[in-house]
């Protein structure tokens, strides 16, 4: 294939040492597109650019797929029912770090018998250390509520937000 003088693609059929020559000349690759078609269609081409593209290509593709994979995958944080508020700061920043990074977040308080909560008051309690750690928590989606697990556990699941703020959220 050849650019005439005024600018339209010509094609033509010549023998193979021919087309080589012309791509050495033009500083291309001669590659074949169609070995089936008779005669074969080769075209004059970057190939190394070629090959670079596609690897780029397929390393974006890997990159989306990984990134679809972590969404399923669960990291899950436990906390207990008498957590210092220093503690909970550190969780919430490994919580915070793991749905920036594409993962869903498990929050699990567990009870024990020897923390002074009686169980009917375990619910409560646990409710309020979920509502506090939701409020440190920015752009989320909730996955499963909290709920209790037995007597002896509380859990509840999020995903980083999917939705767009709204002009009117961000002021």
């Amino acid at each position: 294939m050849r650019d005439s003088d005024d600018g339209e693609s010509t094609h033509e059929i010549v023998s193979v040492p021919k087309a080589i020559a012309e791509a050495k000349r033009a500083g291309l690759d001669l590659v074949e597109v169609n070995g089936k078609a008779s005669p074969p269609v080769c075209r004059f081409m970057d190939y190394e650019r070629v090959r670079y593209d596609q690897r780029k290509r397929d390393k974006e593709k890997k990159k989306v797929q990984s990134q679809m994979q972590k969404r399923d995958e669960v990291k899950e944080i436990r906390l207990t029912a008498k957590i210092d508020s220093h503690d909970l700061n550190v969780k919430i920043n490994a919580a915070s770090r793991f749905l920036d990074a594409g993962y869903r977040v498990t929050f699990r308080i567990m009870f024990k018998n020897s923390d002074g909560i009686a169980m009917e008051k375990r619910a409560a309690r646990g409710a309020e250390i979920m509502h506090n750690v939701m409020g440190m928590l920015e752009d989320y989606e909730i996955v499963t509520v909290p709920k209790m697990i037995g007597s002896n556990h509380m859990s509840a699941s999020i995903n980083r937000s999917t939705k767009k703020k709204s002009q009117k959220e961000v002021v």
